[in-house]
């Protein structure tokens, strides 16, 4: 009898009352679990591949990528695809794709590196033909790649692993929206920042999962590996030399007017007059890279106004706009972070840095609302001002409070979440 005939007599008699959609997927994960045993007694290698479409999106996969590429015991791969984007009265219900860049981005990294869009010919790479045994995708969003790169068609061949782009900091539809059911229904691995989200993963994935709770596990967030290394450094968004002594200010405001919370437009003008006249400021601008697209889909703003309010900036002596893919160090390098609710803020208390939050409706999760008792809060540019000044002649009375919260509620493994993700890569492979 054959592996094959062994797997679907297996399949009928312990997954016989499950759909066949269900017993596909059951059969699938067994035959994935055979290749790894094949594998392991050839002494082939692990092949994780990332599939990037974003090169901003990186540091919360970079460490995990440095980890398995320095580990002999694997090979990595990158394979670059644009992403779909929003169209005027079609929404994403269309299969058009445009490049964010990551083929540049990516195209010198020490590993076997992909184009996955042929851009001629509208054609995909056959993703399936890599042989990978783990595939880790930027975002969860089956709805922006194409069907043969959805999470349901890839994890019939390969074990999907997940980590988030940005540390969880909303609840309710925000939450639902970022953490797609069908995505985590197909997951393999979900590495969880700290214990609210591991429970949250824990509760979102339906019951009739193939993989349910079991591979839901607490790592932390490579994103915060390694942050000991930007302290003290400088970002060359700023357009005033650090001896200059200005006190530097970023803005990094939602880009989805739709939630309720994003203040954008209720700032946009006022900010950069206030900050450009005072002289003794200056003002990072850092908008999320689907911000623009999306205001002028909504018919929010037209091109023409997205062009003539980027060239403020660019005219400008004391404001600028941030347009990095690495931004920590402009993090690092400022004294204070204006913004409204992102999944960005996490990672800018990590610093100890002074936090001015802007709001109107609000979507905390319960990780976000232990961390924002150490944020300022506004309600209107006064506020915004106000803070600053006050902040700006050295008066933080919460200071210690974010000192407190950042020993209580971030979960951080001692040799770092990339290696924690490796190494249990590596024994889920070897069957340990």
């Amino acid at each position: 009898m054959s592996i094959i005939q062994k797997i679907v007599q297996k399949i009928i008699r312990d997954y016989g009352d499950h759909s066949v959609e269900e017993k596909l997927r059951v059969q699938a994960c067994m035959i994935t679990e055979m290749s790894h045993k094949i594998k392991k007694q050839n002494g082939e290698k692990i092949h994780v591949v990332f599939v990037c479409h974003r090169g901003a999106l990186w540091n919360s996969l970079k460490t995990v990528f440095e980890a398995c590429n320095n580990d002999e015991a694997f090979k990595v791969s990158i394979v670059t695809i644009p992403n779909k984007k929003q169209l005027p009265k079609l929404g994403l219900s269309h299969e058009e794709y445009v490049s964010e860049g990551a083929e540049d981005y990516f195209k010198d990294f020490p590993c076997d590196v992909i184009q996955g869009y042929d851009y001629e010919k509208k054609s995909w790479f056959d993703l399936k033909a890599l042989k990978p045994d783990y595939v880790f995708f930027q975002t969860a969003y089956d709805i922006c790649r194409p069907p043969e790169y959805k999470s349901d068609v890839v994890s019939l061949y390969t074990r999907l692993a997940y980590v988030h782009y940005g540390m969880p900091f909303m609840g309710g539809d925000i939450a639902e929206e970022s953490f797609p059911k069908c995505f985590l229904t197909n997951t393999y691995f979900h590495f969880a920042e700290f214990k609210e989200m591991q429970n949250y993963y824990i509760n979102r994935i339906p019951e009739n999962a193939i993989h349910k709770h079991k591979n839901i596990v607490l790592t932390g967030y490579p994103k915060l590996d390694g942050v000991e290394k930007y302290h003290n450094c400088e970002s060359i968004s700023w357009k005033q030399t650090k001896d200059k002594g200005l006190f530097r200010v970023m803005w990094t405001p939602r880009w989805n007017t739709g939630e309720g919370n994003c203040t954008f437009f209720d700032l946009k003008d006022e900010f950069p007059k206030y900050m450009e006249a005072a002289k003794d400021m200056e003002l990072l601008f850092r908008p999320h890279p689907q911000a623009f697209s999306e205001f002028v889909a909504k018919k929010e703003m037209t091109q023409s106004e997205v062009d003539a309010y980027k060239a403020i900036y660019e005219k400008g002596s004391y404001i600028g706009i941030d347009s990095q893919a690495d931004y920590l160090p402009s993090f690092y390098s400022s004294d204070v972070l204006v913004t409204d609710e992102s999944s960005i803020m996490p990672e800018y208390f990590l610093t100890g840095k002074p936090i001015i939050f802007t709001y109107k409706k609000t979507n905390l999760n319960d990780f976000a609302t232990k961390l924002s008792e150490g944020f300022y809060w506004a309600k209107n540019m006064d506020e915004v001002k106000a803070h600053i000044e006050n902040l700006k002649k050295g008066n933080d009375p919460l200071k210690e409070k974010r000192e407190e919260l950042i020993k209580s509620e971030y979960f951080i493994p001692e040799q770092g979440s990339g290696y924690e993700i490796k190494e249990l890569l590596k024994k889920d492979f070897m069957h340990e």
